[in-house]
């Protein structure tokens, strides 16, 4: 059993989706005794700095002894980038990529054509009112959040994150990840591995629409598992 004072080491850290903050999470109901913190993205060198050396610079953010990495989509990728430098006391990833194969073949195809340095920012804005049905934003809420997410996204950060999305290099799932992934994804569509939590019907933005069916599977993660 864990003592007090362990317990007091470890503290949650979220990691959002591309261009999103703490409101992805904030339906979500945590175990009391853990403490947690919101990583803030931050302004990329250049569209050429990699995860790897984005991630040594937003690793100062995470100061417990025993950080629990929670990863949204993009921030997934981020989290495993994160637990390869500070090798935290979990390591859990929602509506994201274990690997670089989980990737769809049209997104590596995008990647290889290098169309995300060059298409407008006004023209990827512009499929906004098809952003509710790919993302699952179901409520007036959620389609207001959305709309935000997309209308302010830096354009610097925006052209950064996809490249490094669509470029992503990863082989082999960590040994202390836990995914959970919902069935309904139409941004990064379930690619099933052994251990998988998988939320029947879930969409890409379900740790908001079934965000009690998503704590539950956290509890579990993080309670039942310890």
């Amino acid at each position: 059993m864990n003592t007090g004072a362990e317990n007091h080491q470890r503290k949650i850290y979220f990691i959002s989706g591309l261009g999103a903050d703490w409101r992805m999470f904030q339906f979500l109901e945590l175990p009391q005794d853990l403490p947690y913190e919101h990583v803030e993205w931050i302004a990329p060198l250049s569209v050429q700095e990699s995860l790897q050396q984005y991630a040594q610079r937003l690793k100062a953010q995470i100061t417990a002894s025993q950080p629990i990495l929670i990863g949204l989509s993009f921030g997934g990728l981020m989290a495993i980038e994160l637990a390869k430098l500070l090798q935290p006391y979990k390591l859990i990833i929602i509506s994201s990529l274990a690997t670089s194969a989980a990737l769809p073949w049209y997104y590596r195809l995008l990647g290889n054509l290098k169309l995300q340095r060059y298409v407008p920012l006004k023209l990827l804005q512009s499929f906004l009112p098809l952003a509710p049905f790919f993302f699952g934003a179901h409520s007036p809420a959620e389609k207001k959040l959305l709309r935000e997410v997309i209308l302010d996204i830096n354009e610097l950060y925006l052209r950064w994150s996809l490249e490094k999305l669509l470029t992503w290099r990863h082989e082999k799932p960590l040994p202390n990840l836990y995914q959970i992934h919902g069935t309904a994804d139409k941004v990064l569509p379930l690619r099933r591995r052994p251990g998988m939590y998988i939320v029947e019907g879930g969409e890409h933005l379900m740790v908001m629409r079934r965000a009690s069916e998503i704590s539950k599977i956290l509890h579990q993660i993080l309670i039942e598992n310890a």
